[in-house]
C-alpha cells in the first residue's frame, strides 16, 4: 500500500541517519546510565552510546530522552560494549508494561519502544551488537516494534527474519502493523475528548503470544486496547524468538523526516521539533 511504502523509504531515511550518527562517533564507547528496578524482575540497568550521554536523563526509577538518543536495557552494570551484557527479557506469553509520558513528543516526532534480536553476530559499524530487521548497522535480526508514538497516535509492528539466530539473512522491513487512529479515532490523542489524553501521563502494556500482539492502555480508570497483529503464522513466527530480545528505546524525527506513515491519518502538522521534544519511560514490570 502508499501507506506502507512511505513508512519503508521513512525507515530507510531513519536509519540511513542513524548509521551516519553511529560512524560520526565511531568507535562510540558504551555508557551505563544508571539502574532501575523492573517490577517482577530486579535490578536493570539504562546503558547506551557515549555519543547519546547529552540526550538521557536518569530520573526516578525511569530514564527521559532529550532531544534524540538511543537506549537498551541491561543486565550487567557496565561501561563498554559486552555480547552478554543485554538484558534478554522474557516476553512470550507475558505483559511487559511501563508509564510513557508523551506530552512533549509533538507531530512527526517518533518516541519509540522495541525489542530487537540482540546481539548481533559481531560489534556492527556501531560496536554496539546492534541489529534490527531493516540492516541497520550491517546486520539483521527479529525486531518486535512494541511502540512508535507521539501525542497523536500509537503504532506496532512484528518484524519476521529468514535464518535462525547468529545467522539471520533477510527480515520483513514491512512487518504486520496497525494503527490505534485506525482502531478507534478517539481512543488516543492531546484532548480530554479521547479515552487517552496524551498531555498527561498513561500506563502502558504489551502483551504477545503465539497468536497476536496488543498494546493495552489506562489513564485515570479509562481503557484501551487493540491488536496490532493477530495474524496466526506471523505471530507464531516472531513468538520463536522472544524469549531472547533487548528492550531499546530511542526519539526520533526533524524537519525534511518524512512521518506521515505514523500520524498523517490524525491531521496533525508541523515539522517535528526534535530538539524540544522529550519522551519519559517509567516504573516498568514484566510479568
Amino acid at each position: 500500500t502508499l501507506l506502507l511504502s512511505r513508512r519503508l523509504l521513512v525507515l530507510n531515511m531513519k536509519f540511513a541517519l542513524v548509521a551516519v550518527l553511529a560512524a560520526i562517533a565511531a568507535p562510540a564507547w558504551g555508557k551505563n546510565f544508571g539502574g532501575i528496578n523492573v517490577d517482577g524482575v530486579g535490578q536493570i540497568y539504562v546503558v547506551g552510546p557515549d555519543w547519546a550521554a547529552g540526550n538521557i536523563q536518569m530520573n526516578s526509577n525511569g530514564f527521559t530522552l532529550n532531544g534524540g538518543g538511543r537506549i537498551y536495557l541491561a543486565s550487567n552494570p557496565t561501561d563498554g560494549w559486552d555480547p552478554n551484557m543485554f538484558w534478554q527479557t522474557p516476553l512470550n506469553g507475558k505483559h511487559f508494561s511501563y508509564t510513557l509520558d508523551l506530552s512533549r513528543v509533538g507531530c512527526h516526532c517518533n518516541a519509540a519502544g522495541y525489542f530487537i534480536g540482540m546481539p548481533g553476530p559481531g560489534g556492527g559499524d556501531g560496536g554496539d551488537y546492534y541489529c534490527d530487521a531493516n540492516f541497520v548497522g550491517g546486520q539483521w535480526c527479529p525486531e518486535y516494534d512494541t511502540l512508535e508514538a507521539n501525542k497523536y497516535t500509537i503504532a506496532g509492528t512484528l518484524h519476521t527474519c529468514s535464518g535462525s539466530p547468529g545467522n539471520w539473512w533477510e527480515c520483513d522491513r514491512g512487518g504486520c502493523q496497525n494503527n490505534a487512529f485506525y482502531v478507534d479515532s478517539n481512543m488516543i490523542c492531546p484532548e480530554d475528548r479521547c479515552t487517552i489524553n496524551t498531555n498527561k501521563p498513561f500506563l502502558v502494556s504489551h502483551f504477545q503470544d503465539n497468536n497476536h500482539a496488543n498494546i493495552w492502555m489506562q489513564q485515570e480508570g479509562r481503557e484501551a486496547s487493540f491488536d496490532f497483529c493477530s495474524d496466526g503464522g506471523y505471530c507464531s513466527n516472531m513468538a520463536q524468538s522472544y524469549s531472547g530480545m533487548v528492550f531499546s528505546a530511542s526519539l526520533w524525527g526533524g524537519p525534511g523526516i518524512d512521518m506521515g506513515w505514523l500520524d498523517g491519518m490524525t491531521g496533525c502538522w508541523g515539522d517535528c521539533d526534535i530538539g524540544g521534544s522529550s519522551v519519559t519511560f517509567s516504573n516498568f514490570n514484566l510479568w
